[in-house]
């Protein structure tokens, strides 16, 4: 055998695994990589590290740590961080809760005033460009986002973002850029990774691994299953993290509870849905600090290690989970809801907004040409569903997306939570937050119609989402203020009432100059004024009886002077078919507000998992 045949066969004749093993336990990785001060990254993807940072606050429990978190939300069990006092700063584009439906978080608020921590307040999409120049090793990227805000403000001030002049622009337009960030340590959950740490992660990716990439010290990475390196060679195009980048492989199934985590295509992963029960019950224990303390001694402190948190929960629970992530269990959890649907009644006033809504989204895409529809949560989202799905035989086509990176997706009924389980299966495109709102919704060639909701809207249309005038914190950006920025025009929703309707808001959180509707409880306005300013041009049926009783009523809820239409149209009601579409997408009413049944007996409560099986 010649020489070249020898080496082939001694050296190439199999393909190599990696020699390094980075098993260890959570407790080792923590102790080990993980220091007072450090910046700190819980990479949000669809699943989070709830496991890894169980241990970081059972390790630090006491210690005052002030660590610097940085991340696409401060919300759920990262509140948990907060409560176990084990930050100092976070560096978020949203502090509050999310489900059922989003606000503030008397932990956010407790904490705040104590002066225990600090808020930097961005964006969704400018936390994940910085996170992507402190990957390249840039000292900023541009962005379309922040400019016309507060916040744009607050951050120059701060040296985190400026205004430069365009090189390559004759006379040098301003371009936006934000500084880049880097992470000490990121904490990652994925579906597997061998022992080396090549991790396999499904989409949607949110904020995407981009921290996890900048990260100067590495990646503490858990993981459902550690898998040998063929599996992970066989779901290359799923690898997200490279063994590289990780200094500890941590195996925790379900390390990501409550929250789910998707797959489709993987018979060896079996995906599991978001824990709605618990995620109401950790909402509810965050109203007194006492309570707080007493819920993470039971579900955190006392569970020792990520095995006794999944004993505390239980196979049968974990087991619903898993069968609620199928794509076809809305069909039972609606019948649950059948008698309360069937005596719905008529048109609540948000109900009447949200169809409203939904009419005037048809009318924007067939007017506007715009082929793709972005939903904020909430309402805003039911609009947009409602719209897709009556749109459906008037020959309109427009695709739906969320901003944590589903795209063309088909909603299902009985569950409007925006990061919803059964959603996912029906998507033509799942992506992340840069993308979805960098690319698809406010990229150059966009023809992207965005709805939004506002607890704060101005006569230009301005929102506030931020601060309120004495001080008190709401929730932040979120991708609002992206889409405000650069998407091609924003229909709002919002309840009539002064205190939402405003002469100017406390707090610009994303500027009006996009916005080219606003559809109320009682009536719709437009931009139609010569300075820019919204304009009643439609009233409700059930705003008035005649067109001056309606104007009236409404310019008694308006907290600025009321511009009305000459010809001021007069909105037929929801019909039945609108309102019983409608309310299969929100039959626990976490949106559209709890009422009496038309027989007198209360809305019933929202099934457990064990129940819904």
């Amino acid at each position: 055998m010649s020489g070249w045949r020898g080496v082939v066969g001694a050296k190439l004749d199999r393909v190599r695994d990696p020699v390094a093993d980075k098993r260890c336990s959570l407790r080792e990785a923590i102790e080990r990589f993980v220091r007072p001060g450090m910046r700190i990254n819980p990479v949000s993807l669809q699943a989070r590290p709830v496991a890894a940072l169980h241990e970081l606050m059972r390790v630090f429990r006491g210690a005052e740590p002030g660590f610097e978190f940085i991340s696409s939300s401060l919300s759920g069990n990262y509140l948990q961080l907060v409560g176990a006092g084990l930050l100092r700063r976070a560096i978020v584009s949203f502090a509050g809760e999310g489900y059922p439906t989003p606000g503030p978080s008397p932990v956010v608020a407790r904490a705040l005033a104590s002066g225990a921590l600090e808020l930097e307040n961005w964006t969704m999409l400018t936390i994940s460009q910085r996170l992507l120049a402190g990957a390249m090793g840039v000292p900023f990227l541009p962005t379309r986002s922040l400019a016309g805000s507060d916040m744009a403000r607050e951050l120059a001030e701060a040296g985190c973002y400026a205004e430069v002049a365009d090189p390559f622009s004759e006379g040098g337009a301003a371009q936006g850029v934000v500084r880049a960030y880097a992470p000490d340590v990121a904490f990652v959950h994925a579906w597997a990774a061998d022992p080396a740490g090549n991790a396999v992660c499904f989409p949607p990716h949110q904020e995407n691994v981009y921290g996890a990439l900048a990260a100067r010290e590495g990646v503490v990475l858990t993981v459902h299953e550690v898998v040998d390196t063929d599996f992970v060679r066989r779901h290359s195009h799923l690898v997200r993290i490279p063994a590289e980048k990780v200094v500890a492989v941590c195996e925790a199934p379900y390390g990501s509870h409550p929250y789910g985590n998707y797959a489709t295509g993987i018979p060896e992963f079996r995906a599991y849905a978001n824990d709605y029960p618990f995620m109401t019950e950790h909402r509810a224990a965050q109203e007194s600090d006492d309570a707080y303390q007493e819920w993470l001694e039971r579900w955190v402190y006392s569970a020792r290690d990520p095995a006794g948190y999944l004993a505390k929960l239980g196979r049968d629970r974990l087991e619903a989970l898993e069968y609620l992530a199928g794509p076809e269990t809305w069909r039972a959890e609606l019948e649950h809801w059948g008698d309360a649907l069937d005596g719905a009644g008529p048109a609540t006033d948000v109900e009447e907004m949200v169809v409203q809504a939904a009419r005037r989204v048809r009318a924007r895409v067939r007017d506007g040409g715009f082929d793709l529809v972005l939903s904020g949560v909430g309402q805003a989202a039911l609009a947009a569903w409602l719209a897709s799905h009556l749109g459906e035989g008037e020959g309109l086509d427009f695709a739906l997306a969320a901003e944590t990176g589903m795209y063309g997706h088909d909603p299902r009924p009985a569950d409007p939570f925006l990061v919803n389980y059964r959603n996912m299966p029906t998507t033509t495109l799942l992506s992340d937050v840069v993308e979805t709102l960098g690319l698809h919704a406010c990229g150059a060639t966009n023809r992207c119609l965005t709805t939004l909701g506002a607890g704060q809207i101005d006569r230009l249309g301005n929102v506030n989402s931020s601060w309120n005038a004495d001080g008190s914190f709401i929730v932040g950006s979120g991708g609002a203020n992206d889409l405000a920025n650069a998407s091609s025009e924003l229909l709002i929703v919002a309840v009539q009432r002064k205190g939402t309707f405003r002469e100017r808001v406390d707090f610009v959180t994303s500027p009006g100059a996009r916005v080219a509707t606003v559809v109320s409880t009682m009536g719709v306005f437009e931009k139609r004024a010569p300075d820019g300013a919204l304009v009643l041009t439609a009233v409700f049926e059930r705003a008035g009886a005649t067109r001056e009783e309606a104007v009236e009523k409404i310019r008694a809820r308006c907290g600025f002077a009321l511009e009305v239409a000459d010809a001021l149209e007069r909105l037929a009601p929801a019909t039945d078919e609108e309102l019983a579409l409608l309310r299969v997408f929100d039959p626990a009413r976490a949106f559209l507000g709890k009422r009496e049944r038309a027989n007198g007996a209360a809305h019933p409560d929202s099934p457990n998992p064990k129940e819904r099986r």
